[in-house]
């Protein structure tokens, strides 16, 4: 999804010619997390408007935390370290700790749909580093079975030891095998940036990490914040927002092809062997930025008719695009529509 908003990093602008008073959009942007990170707070006054400036600071150095805590392209990041300790119970972050307990919830309620060991298969598809800066080839020993998730539970393979059962001073986390959290520690990351801003009391605000976006007030123009989805034309389809989260998951930006075989970096657990290029997004509002992030990819391996019925079953803010441009909007987004 795309934000509606202002593209200057500070702009001084009149919310009306009643009020006479200015506001600031304090705006930063920088890469983090393998992505582009925008976060924009509007202040009412100059005093706001340093404050802003300063949360901003904090705020970058919250995302260089979290990036060295998943990143699985960093050798040194915990993530890292616990997946060369494979087998073993290791002591964990407390968001760490948090993010795995997050998968195990999910991995129930998505039926395994949501699941984090998918990190081999996509190595050894072409997905072993930076997307951004790498290059993408098969690894020795691409052959996946499609049993592959379904021999064992993601409980026996990702388990979280409280510090009594072991008698240690930390709860610790065990990995039966290599673990990839990308599908749900950007959704996270955005949520703890979205509680500081909430403790730091500012009603009006945007975060953004790559398209895993939180929106809370109004914007400059004193409106709701407004967002469209990307491939739909915004003068048919666009929603307002207020304290809700938007995520998208798609294929639109890492796909790719090598000896003739399409593949792309959503891997359905059911069938890694397989790729579905019938559907280009699926975008999901939600509460938390976490269950956007998560729901997005499970409706887009659901499929078109099975991610629509699944949507409209369990009420969820959806909007489906497939191959063709055509989109489907189910009825608990209808009413988040401008």
């Amino acid at each position: 999804m795309r934000t509606q908003t202002a593209s200057l990093i500070l702009l001084n602008m009149e919310i009306s010619n009643k009020q006479q008073a200015a506001v600031h959009v304090v705006r930063s942007q920088f890469e983090k997390l393998g992505t582009d990170i925008d976060i924009r707070i509007i202040a009412d006054d100059v005093a706001e408007k340093k404050a802003a400036e300063k949360d901003l600071l904090e705020i970058e150095r919250l995302y260089a935390h979290f990036t060295n805590i998943f990143s699985r392209f960093d050798p040194t990041s915990e993530l890292s370290k616990l997946n060369s300790q494979l087998g073993k119970y290791s002591t964990a972050s407390f968001d760490m700790l948090e993010v795995v307990a997050l998968c195990l919830d999910y991995y129930a309620k998505t039926d395994g749909l949501y699941d984090p060991r998918i990190l081999d298969v996509l190595e050894k598809v072409g997905y072993a580093d930076d997307f951004k800066d790498g290059v993408r080839k098969f690894r020795a020993g691409s052959v996946v079975e499609n049993d592959h998730f379904s021999k064992r539970s993601l409980a026996e393979d990702l388990k979280i030891v409280p510090r009594i059962s072991l008698g240690q001073k930390n709860d610790t986390v065990f990995f039966g095998t290599r673990m990839d959290f990308s599908g749900i520690a950007k959704g996270y990351i955005t949520d703890k940036v979205v509680e500081f801003l909430k403790k730091r009391q500012w009603k009006n605000f945007l975060v953004d990490s790559g398209g895993d976006m939180f929106m809370r007030g109004v914007d400059e123009d004193g409106k709701l914040w407004t967002v469209n989805v990307e491939g739909i034309d915004e003068k048919k389809l666009i929603f307002t927002l207020d304290d809700k989260a938007v995520a998208t998951s798609g294929i639109g930006r890492r796909k790719w092809e090598i000896e003739g075989q399409r593949m792309h970096h959503i891997i359905n657990p059911r069938k890694p062997q397989e790729f579905c290029f019938d559907l280009k997004s699926v975008s999901i509002i939600a509460e938390s930025t976490t269950a956007a992030d998560v729901w997005a990819k499970t409706i887009f391996l659901m499929g078109r008719e099975g991610g629509m019925l699944y949507a409209r079953e369990h009420d969820i803010a959806a909007v489906i695009l497939d191959c063709r441009g055509s989109a489907w909007i189910s009825p608990k987004a209808k009413e988040f529509l401008y």
